[in-house]
Order: C-alpha cells, then sequence, then structure tokens
C-alpha cells in the first residue's frame, strides 16, 4: 500500500506544530483542519501498513502527535496562568495560586 496518505499526515502534523510554535491562530485553526482532512482520508482507505517504511512512518506521526499535544498543554498553561494572574490583579481570584495533584496550576 502506498504511504502517501501518511505522508500527506506527517506533513500537516509538521505545519500544525509551526503554527503553535509562530502562536499563528489563523494557522492553527487551518494545520488543525489539514491534519483531521488526512486522519480522515487514512481511516476511509481502512490501510493496513506492514511495511518497514510504512511503519517508521507511523512512528514518526505518532512522536510528532505527541510534540503537538505536547505544545498545546503548554499553550493551555500559560493561559490558564495569564488568567489568574489577571483575575488577581483586578482582585477577584486567589491571592496565591498553587499547583495541584493534576500539575495544573490551580485557582
Amino acid at each position: 500500500m502506498s504511504t502517501a496518505p501518511l505522508e500527506a499526515l506527517i506533513h500537516a502534523q509538521r505545519a500544525l506544530i509551526a503554527a503553535l510554535d509562530a502562536d499563528d491562530v489563523d494557522a492553527i485553526s487551518a494545520q488543525t483542519v489539514a491534519v483531521d482532512e488526512a486522519l480522515v482520508r487514512i481511516r476511509a482507505l481502512s490501510p493496513r501498513f506492514t511495511g518497514a517504511e510504512a511503519k517508521a512512518l507511523v512512528g514518526e506521526s505518532i512522536t510528532l502527535a505527541d510534540a503537538a499535544r505536547i505544545r498545546v498543554n503548554v499553550l493551555a498553561d500559560m493561559t490558564t496562568r495569564r488568567l489568574t494572574r489577571l483575575a488577581t490583579a483586578t482582585g477577584k481570584g486567589n491571592a496565591a495560586p498553587t499547583y495541584g495533584r493534576n500539575g495544573r496550576l490551580g485557582r
């Protein structure tokens, strides 16, 4: 089976990571759609990737998905911190935010 769908997915994932790193909201939105469309195409094919090259591409795709997930979590945490500082500055938030057991900043 052709590895073109996997290569398209990897290309879309790399573009998404670049958009996340650049904090480009429009690009993030567009690349999220591109990743989704690439995944839909792969699912529609019901592929059986058995070759060594395909398995390597699947491994790379999983690594890129994890990298994107980490970036999204970092951006979400940064946003939570900003909102907490803003709420504290206006007197409507917790004066001493701390990290909870889940590793997130508590409110």
